[in-house]
């Protein structure tokens, strides 16, 4: 599969709501690109999505482990890639950066679903 196709299944799986597999299908675009910088963005929005799985299941430990790189990547993150505006995903990643702590005991209060990712 190319790297295009890819991609928009990845978008609509997330746009589904159905993180995983869009986790899943980020990961196997990761594999496929060389380029750093593109590699960073793509391994962001796997993350996201994998914390949006750890958020439905209130699964505070895996959370936990993704706010220890999550947050490096995050600096870096474009609002606009391949072509789809980033800038909501981009917000909330800084919101769940900003609530969950890489260490430590903590309540996962949040059910907040990340926004859509929408072509522009």
């Amino acid at each position: 599969m190319r790297n295009s196709d890819i991609w928009k299944r990845a978008i609509v799986e997330h746009n589904a709501e159905e993180y995983l597999e869009a986790h899943e299908l980020f990961e196997d675009l990761w594999l496929e690109i060389d380029n750093r910088d593109e590699k960073d963005i793509v391994q962001t929005l796997a993350q996201a999505d994998a914390l949006a799985v750890h958020i439905q299941t209130g699964n505070v430990k895996a959370a936990q482990r993704l706010m220890r790189q999550l947050p490096e990547l995050f600096q870096t993150f474009p609002e606009n890639y391949r072509n789809t505006n980033l800038k909501e995903m981009k917000i909330w990643i800084g919101q769940m950066i900003s609530v969950i702590p890489p260490f430590g005991e903590f309540s996962l209060k949040t059910k907040e679903k990340p926004p859509k990712l929408i072509h522009s």
